[in-house]
Parts: C-alpha cells; structure tokens; sequence
C-alpha cells in the first residue's frame, strides 16, 4: 500500500500548483469567447444599435421644420363655379413655412449630438463590461473544473485509505471504525464532486449568456487560466479609471448634454417666425399672389417654458451629482480591487509554496506513520482533508485573482488580462500533473 499512496501523492499534491510549460501551446478557448462575445453578445449589439440610432438625430434635429403646402378655391355664390368669371374667384397654392429663433436649430443639433456621445461611450462601458464578465464566468469554469480534478483525485487516495484498513482490519492489524471512516469520507467527497458540477454548470451558463450562446451549449474542461499582473503604476489606477471610465464619459457626455438642453430651454422662451406665400390663379383674369409673416408667441411661458426650464436646469444638476458619485466609486472600487488582486496573489503564493509543500510532506509522513502503527487512521484522514483544502484554496485564489483584474479592467479602460490568440505562446498557466 505504501509504494501505491506514494505513486498516487506523486501526482495529485502537485495538481493544483502553476507551472509555466516551455513550449506548449496555450488554449484559445477563452480568446474564441472573446472574439465571439464581441460579435454576439446581444447587449453589445443592442448599444450598438442605439449608437446607430442616436447618429441619425443630430442632422434630423437641426433640420428646418417641414414646409406646409395647401391647394385652396374659392368660388363666388354656390349655384355655379364662377372661376374665370367672377374677381373674387380663384384657385390658389400656398407654400408656409416655420422659421425657429436664430441659435434654436444649432441648439437642438448639440443636444443631439452629445446623445450620439453619450450612446458611443455607452457601447464602450457595455463591451468592457460584457467582456470582463466573460473572463470572470471563464475564472469560475477553472475553479470548478480544476476542483473537480482535485476531488477526484483525493477521493481515488481515499479509496486506497480504505483498502489498506479494510485489509488491516480483516488481518487484525486495524479497527472497523477506520475503513468505515474512509467510506464515510469517500461518500462526502461524492456530495461536494455533485456541488462542484452544479456550480459548473452555473458558470457555464453564465458564461454562455455572456457570450450570446444558448444557454445548454456545452463547454469543454478549462485547464488554462491567462497572465494577470497589475501595472507597476499601481496607485496612477485610480486616476485612470477618472480620466477613461467609460461609465464616466457616458455620464460626462450627459452633463454637456444636459447643458445644452439648458441653453435649447432658454430659447425656447423666445418666439418662433412663420411666413408663408401663395399664389392664386383667376383662369381668365390677373393672377393675385399673397406673402405673410407672423410670429409663435410663448404666451404661455410661464407653464411651459419656463417649467421646462426649470426642468431641465434640475435635470443638470442631478447628472453633475451623478457624474461626481460615480468618479468617488470610480475610486474607491479601483482600490478595493487591488486590495482583492493583493489578497489573492499573497494567498495563492502562501498556499502554493508553503500550506501545500508542507500538507504534503505531512501526509507522506502520516502514512508512513499510520504504515507501522504510530499513528491513527483519523489523523491520517484530518491530514490528507488538509491537503486537499489547500489545493482548493489555492485553485480558489488564482480564479479570483483573475476575476478582480477582469473586474478592474473596465474601470480603467486597459487590458490587465493578457489572452492568447493562437498556439504556440506563453500567455498563461496551466495545471500540470507532472
């Protein structure tokens, strides 16, 4: 039994530990559901859209209003048509028009056109967002995956414990209640391996939703997990995530939106022209042509215009309020990510070259002990139980690791995610079995 354990602890200790394999050729499985997030994930396409949109407005609302055209007759008496004999009878064609207030056309334009901005910073925020959920769904597939591989793994180790005390028991070396326990462990094992695939199976439709797949498409193992470093700039994050957030554009272009309805309000307040022409044909006498020119009057200025005014003067101050939350967040979102990345990576280094060199060195030592006698069966369980904590743990670290640079990535507008596109590169980690 001894030689058999060690062949096994051989392999599965070092299964969840990172080793950067010279020349093997990384997965670009997580570079395709990025490219086809991109061109399939329906809420990019729906902001998409909505830029799309939001360009045709400028054009349509600095354009004149549409001309009026009327055909009109008047005849003299009602027992006969009297055109042509008759000086007050004609057929006439009048042409009006609507002229807004000198600035009110621009005005309506800007509005307009900080809309297409604001739409166009929209579509960034979506896309990094949609794509940093992709990495964090991928994350959440490695953590499980590689759970899966490390419960089977430990429960194949405890199928040889139980062995081993089941034959020990049955030669009167060793007591019933340790292969029960084995058994007891084995079948505990098989509940969190059930846990661990339903898990999986959440992330992967999480995944699949992000991407733009249906929810049931299969996704196969992931046994590769990408580069993840901060930038040495490391406190300049902060401000970066001000300056580029997509999410704070969107809102800044808001804010120049909104102060352009202001400006678009203020005309409003003033009237508009109206002229009009027409031209009025007698058949057989002169022609008679006609022009005119009036005025919109706001009369009513106090319960229109003067509330739009006011509505959308509150309307500026609610996004300027907005617009300085968000970059307060902006900040304090930077910062709790990087202390998340730093309590990851100190635990992912703690746990890969200390708990697990050490829980393994500890559970050789318990079974050559427990092989001879000197040890109990329940402390050999208690330190194989370590020892499989430990690898979870640090396959746990390394997916939110991950996660908190994808989480950041949108913050700051920079790929801290590195993702290979073909083979042949050195973009990432992979578990080993060596």
């Amino acid at each position: 039994m001894k030689t058999l354990l060690s062949a096994i602890l051989s392999i599965v200790t070092t299964a969840g530990l990172w080793a950067q394999e010279a020349g093997a050729s990384p997965t670009a499985q997580l570079a395709v559901f990025l490219r086809e997030a991109e061109a399939n994930s329906p809420a990019i396409r729906a902001a998409a859209a909505r830029l799309s949109s939001a360009q045709r407005a400028p054009s349509q609302a600095s354009a004149l209003p549409d001309p009026e055209v009327s055909v009109a007759y008047l005849n003299d008496g009602v027992s006969s048509f009297t055109l042509g004999e008759s000086e007050f009878s004609y057929l006439s064609l009048t042409w009006s028009q609507e002229l807004p207030y000198p600035g009110k056309r621009d005005q309506r334009g800007e509005v307009a056109a900080r809309e297409s901005e604001r739409a166009s910073s929209d579509l960034e925020r979506v896309r990094l967002e949609v794509l940093a959920a992709v990495k964090a769904a991928y994350a959440d597939l490695y953590r499980f995956d590689q759970t899966t591989l490390i419960l089977s793994e430990t429960k194949s180790v405890l199928e040889a414990f139980a062995e081993g005390a089941r034959r020990r028991y049955e030669v009167g070396e060793g007591i019933q209640e340790s292969a029960l326990k084995a058994q007891t462990e084995i079948l505990r094992l098989e509940a969190d391996l059930a846990r661990v695939a339903q898990n999986r199976r959440s992330a992967e439709v999480r995944l699949n939703a992000a991407v733009g797949r249906v929810a049931d498409t299969p996704i196969g193992p992931a046994s590769f997990i990408p580069e993840a470093e901060l930038p040495e700039d490391e406190e300049g994050l902060a401000d970066r995530a001000v300056e580029r957030s997509p999410a704070i554009a969107t809102l800044r272009a808001a804010v120049l939106r909104s102060e352009a309805a202001v400006r678009l309000a203020k005309l409003d307040l003033k009237p508009d022209f109206l002229w009009s022409a027409s031209y009025q044909n007698r058949d057989g006498l002169d022609p008679m042509v006609m022009g005119s020119f009036g005025l919109r009057l706001p009369i009513y200025r106090e319960r229109k215009q003067r509330q739009a005014l006011v509505q959308r003067e509150a309307d500026l101050l609610a996004v300027n309020h907005e617009q300085a939350e968000l970059q307060i967040q902006a900040r304090a979102s930077v910062r709790e990510l990087i202390a998340r990345f730093r309590r990851a990576d100190r635990l992912r280094m703690l746990f890969g070259q200390g708990v697990i060199p050490q829980a393994r060195s500890a559970l050789e030592s318990a079974q050559a002990s427990y092989g001879v006698g000197r040890l109990s069966f329940l402390d050999l369980l208690n330190d194989l139980s370590v020892l499989l904590n430990a690898r979870i743990e640090l396959v746990s670290q390394e997916a939110e690791r991950l996660q908190a640079l994808a989480a950041l990535e949108p913050l700051v507008v920079e790929v801290l995610i590195r993702v290979q596109e073909g083979p042949g590169g050195q973009g990432g980690r992979h578990a080993t079995n060596d």
